[in-house]
């Protein structure tokens, strides 16, 4: 497995790169693609998330099995939430986004809530 201090300094280039990203988005006034941001605060969040539970994932005991069924659990019910919610923003006209936008915005949104529901329960279990 990666390093701790080296999975935080991807988490860090990755906020960089976004960064970087916003900043030439907003220097063109070309806000069409906005759904890199999302894409890339994922890979940051699975970067420092992964830094913090790198140590209790290589262990396989019952504990993380427990960790990982309840946090892929949870992710699939948020998973119908966030589509109901864009198909819902879609439907009535308050969204215009492409296809390729929503499932890199749906992607990027059940990445890191896997990995979130991962991190909080890590700390409550």
């Amino acid at each position: 497995m990666l390093s701790k201090k080296l999975l935080i300094l991807f988490g860090f280039g990755w906020l960089v790169i976004g960064g970087f990203l916003a900043l030439v988005q907003f220097m063109t006034s070309d806000a069409k693609n906005f759904e890199n941001f999302f894409v890339i605060a994922s890979l940051a969040i699975i970067s420092f998330t992964m830094a913090d539970l790198a140590p209790h994932l290589q262990r396989k005991d019952e504990r993380i099995q427990y960790i990982r069924q309840k946090g892929a659990f949870y992710t699939s019910i948020l998973t119908l939430f966030y589509c109901v919610v864009i198909w819902l923003l879609t439907q009535y006209g308050n969204l215009e986004i492409s296809v390729k936008q929503a499932v890199l915005i749906m992607l990027s949104l059940v990445s890191s809530t896997l990995f979130l529901s991962w991190f909080v329960l890590s700390r409550k279990y």
